[in-house]
C-alpha cells in the first residue's frame, strides 16, 4: 500500500455518556433508547474498516477529538444493558467498539453530525462509522507522529546523555539520514548502522541496529520505546535504562572522530590552514580527559620521535599541513602526573 498522507481537521466532541446503577439485570428500567440508533455488529458497515485498510485514500481526514475519561454502555438485542465501559483513548474506544457482541448496542446518540469550516457536512450514523473514523484518525496521527519524528532525528546530530551515573556513552552522538542509516560516534570511533521508527498501538519505537558485534552493538541494538520532549530532545528507553538524546546543530559544539578536516586556501592547492588549539576539547573529550589548568601542558608535533623528544613543536594558532592527509601527535602533560598522554590525530584538506 502506498504511504497516505492524510490532512487532519479536529473538532471537540465533549462525549458524556453515564448510567447509574447497582447491577444490571434484566428488571432494570433503563431510560428510552432510539433502536434507530442502535446498529448490530454483524451489519455488513463493520466491515468497511477492513475495505478501507485496503484502499488508498487522499481524502481529507477529519477527527473527534473526544474528552476522555467517560464511560460507554453495551446493549443487548433487547436494549437491556449488558455491559459499561471506561474509555479512556482513542486506541482503547476502537478495541471496545471491536469487542462488541454480535446483536448488541452502544449507548451513543446518532448521528454525530456537524458543519466544517470548509462548509462540508460532517456525519457519522453508528457505530462502524465512528469506529472507522477513530482508526483512521489514529493511523494518520501515528504516521504524522512517525514523520516528524524521522524528520526531526535527521536535522542535525543528537547528543547522547544518560539519566544515571554511568558515563560510557556521555557525549555520543547520532547522526540520522533520510535513508534510515546512521552513524554513531562514541570515543573517536565511528559505527554505522540503520534506524526504524514505527507505533507500537500508542507508543513511538526506533528501532536501532549498530553494524558492531561487541559492546556497542550489544548496548544500542535494540528496540528503544521513544518520547519525543520537543524537536529539541527526545528519549530512548528499555528495560536496561534511558538515554537523553539532545539536538545539535552547530558542529563546533560536539565532536565525533579525532579527524580534524578543512578546506583549501587554494583551490587545487591540497593546502590548508589548521588552528589546533580548536581542536583541544575534542581530543580531551573524546579520550575522556579532564579539562586542562594552567599548570597542564599540551602541545603539537608532526613526529612521534619530536612528540617523545619535545621538540619543534608545532603552532596551535596556524599550521599549513605538508600532505592531504596527514597525522599529528599531541602530547598532553598534567601537572599533578610523572607521565604524559600521546595522542594520534589526522588531518585532511580537501577542496569546498
Amino acid at each position: 500500500m502506498k504511504k497516505q498522507f492524510f490532512k487532519i481537521t479536529i473538532f471537540t466532541l465533549v462525549a458524556f455518556l453515564s448510567f447509574s446503577c447497582s447491577d444490571l439485570d434484566d428488571n432494570e428500567v433503563v431510560g428510552t433508547v432510539d433502536i434507530e440508533n442502535l446498529i448490530q455488529k454483524e451489519s455488513e458497515l463493520f466491515g468497511l474498516i477492513e475495505r478501507v485498510a485496503e484502499t488508498d485514500s487522499d481524502d481529507e481526514i477529519t477527527c473527534i477529538n473526544f474528552i476522555y475519561s467517560f464511560t460507554l454502555l453495551e446493549f443487548d438485542a433487547n436494549l437491556f444493558p449488558v455491559a459499561q465501559h471506561v474509555v479512556s483513548s482513542d486506541a482503547q474506544f476502537s478495541s471496545i467498539l471491536d469487542g462488541i457482541a454480535a446483536g448488541n448496542s452502544i449507548g451513543i446518540n446518532f448521528p454525530i453530525q456537524s458543519i466544517l469550516d470548509n462548509g462540508e457536512e460532517f456525519l457519522i450514523q453508528n457505530k462502524d462509522e465512528l469506529k472507522q473514523s477513530i482508526d483512521d484518525c489514529i493511523l494518520a496521527q501515528q504516521d504524522q507522529i512517525a514523520g516528524n519524528c524521522r524528520l526531526i532525528q535527521e536535522d542535525c546530530v543528537w547528543i547522547v546523555s544518560h539519566t544515571n551515573t554511568d558515563d560510557t556513552y556521555e557525549n555520543a552522538v547520532f547522526d540520522f539520514a533520510g535513508d534510515g542509516t546512521l552513524k554513531f560516534y562514541n570515543n573517536g570511533i565511528e559505527y554505522e548502522g540503520t534506524r526504524i521508527v514505527y507505533f507500537i498501538e500508542d507508543e513511538l519505537h526506533t528501532n536501532i541496529t549498530i553494524n558492531d558485534t561487541d559492546v556497542t552493538g550489544q548496548d544500542w541494538n535494540f528496540d528503544w520505546k521513544t518520547v519525543v520532549l520537543s524537536n529539541e530532545e527526545m528519549t530512548f528507553t528499555n528495560d536496561a535504562g534511558t538515554f537523553v538524546l539532545t539536538k545539535e546543530c552547530e558542529e563546533e559544539n560536539y565532536c565525533t572522530t579525532l579527524v580534524f578536516v578543512e578546506c583549501e586556501t587554494v583551490v587545487d592547492s591540497e593546502i590548508s590552514e589548521f588552528i589546533f588549539e580548536d581542536y583541544i576539547p575534542c581530543i580531551l573529550e573524546i579520550n575522556d580527559l579532564d579539562q586542562l589548568t594552567i599548570d597542564d601542558t599540551i602541545a603539537f608535533y608532526e613526529t612521534a620521535q619530536d612528540a617523545n623528544n619535545q621538540t619543534n613543536p608545532l603552532s596551535q594558532t596556524s599550521y599549513q599541513n605538508v600532505m592531504p592527509v596527514q597525522t599529528i601527535y599531541v602530547r598532553i602533560e598534567y601537572a599533578m602526573s610523572t607521565e604524559f598522554i600521546l595522542i594520534p590525530i589526522e588531518i585532511q584538506s580537501t577542496s569546498c
